[in-house]
């Protein structure tokens, strides 16, 4: 990818994920430090990018003028304020994790920019995310590629219609927060029968990273197979998953995501 302008990537709002991709751009040796550029009203902030070794701008349109892909990283709700600031800058291609807000609606206030559409979740901090992603039919190819690599790098990427980018939030935006409420309700249930916590929270956290990479490992096994492995006919487990669907755990689940589909999409209106 080819650029005339000072820094490759700028990032406008540095929050926990902004930061993560930020850092995990120089670990993974994608950039260097110099070819990015931040800012963020927060002074600590601020001050932690310099730490960092990042170039700090003195405003969001600066950053948008200065880097050939400008990425915008800030909460749903102060996104439409961000773009009225950046309204009349000379911006070469967006690239927005902002949730819910549509490419149709960055690029109708900010006169038909170049959009990616990024919506990556946490785990990103530790270079295990996942990230879908899609664009709008102005933007290249090779910044495309560019930042689907980037983000690549950062674990696994996945390329979607823009129609189904808030679906996708129920596979991979919010479901670390259900692994975690998850395992805390085991964690106080068995701890609720007295084993300790910290042995158990050791066992069950290393029991879903093995899951997780067994179901990696096999990626066209169905998911009945691995059930059906642990759920030996007479067994303990096989009354667990019964429970599960006598609870109508599926039903539960379902009505989880339709919440969560339907509040990124009214972040998007």
């Amino acid at each position: 990818m080819r650029t005339n302008r000072k820094y490759t990537l700028g990032f406008i709002g540095l929050g926990h994920m902004g930061l993560a991709i930020a850092r995990g751009a120089v670990m993974k040796e994608y950039l260097e430090r110099w070819k990015i550029c931040v800012y963020d009203p927060s002074p600590e902030v601020r001050e932690r990018c310099k730490t960092d070794g990042f170039t700090v701008m003195d405003n969001e349109k600066d950053v948008a003028e200065e880097s050939h892909l400008t990425l915008l990283a800030v909460t749903p709700q102060i996104c439409d304020s961000v773009l009225e600031k950046l309204k009349g800058a000379r911006i070469e291609c967006l690239v927005s994790i902002v949730t819910g807000v549509s490419i149709k609606h960055l690029q109708e206030k900010l006169n038909n920019v170049p959009v990616i559409r990024v919506m990556p979740n946490t785990p990103l901090q530790i270079n295990e995310g996942s990230t879908a992603m899609c664009k709008s039919e102005n933007c290249r190819a090779d910044e495309y590629d560019f930042v689907f690599q980037l983000f690549n790098a950062m674990g696994v990427t996945r390329t979607v219609p823009e129609d189904m980018i808030n679906v996708t939030v129920s596979v991979h935006g919010s479901i670390p927060a259900y692994v975690y409420y998850f395992t805390q309700c085991i964690l106080d249930d068995v701890a609720a029968r007295g084993l300790d916590e910290r042995t158990a929270r050791d066992l069950l956290v290393q029991t879903i990273i093995g899951a997780g990479k067994l179901m990696a490992e096999n990626p066209r096994r169905p998911l009945d197979d691995f059930i059906d492995e642990v759920c030996s006919k007479g067994g303990t487990t096989i009354e667990a998953v019964k429970a599960f669907k006598e609870g109508h755990l599926a039903e539960l689940v379902k009505e989880a995501n339709d919440k969560c589909i339907h509040r990124a999409e009214e972040l998007g209106e």
